[in-house]
């Protein structure tokens, strides 16, 4: 798929995301961390915003590698850039919570937190990719001619 199209996805994701936080209104959780909004109760309670924030969350998992895509075949570079994105965005939503900020709406903070943990899938895949490529280099390019990375 063209990046131009994935562009288009993510935007369509984000505006279906803030439709959805508009119908749904403001959503006042008393939760001290994001992770304990997939519980039960509280997901029945705001099945929207649990919509909402996974449109957001698939938005950020695509937009981080499509943006990472420009750096080239530097894998090891992707994964770590990936992971530490990933712990930036996990450690906010998890302060946001902890402290009753309202930096960014309750929507938002969710997708963030979510989202991090998500990315550490491609930073674990950027990683392997990486590894295997030096392992290729090191023990030379005289093994299968259809192994491709």
């Amino acid at each position: 798929m063209k990046k131009e199209y994935l562009i288009f996805v993510v935007l369509g994701l984000i505006i279906f995301g803030s439709v959805l936080d508009s119908i749904s209104g403001p959503v006042a959780l008393s939760i001290r961390n994001p992770f304990l909004f997939l519980g039960g109760e509280v997901l029945s309670i705001y099945p929207l915003t649990a919509v909402s924030v996974a449109a957001k969350v698939l938005a950020i998992i695509i937009v981080a590698p499509l943006a990472l895509s420009l750096i080239g075949r530097q894998y090891i570079l992707k994964s770590i850039v990936l992971f530490v994105f990933a712990a930036i965005l996990v450690l906010y939503a998890i302060q946001q919570f902890a402290t009753g900020l309202t930096i960014t709406p309750v929507q938002w903070t969710l997708s963030f937190a979510f989202a991090g943990i998500g990315l550490l899938i491609p930073s674990l895949l950027y990683l392997l990719i990486g590894l295997l490529r030096g392992t290729k280099k090191v023990l030379g390019d005289e093994g299968d001619e259809n192994f491709q990375l």
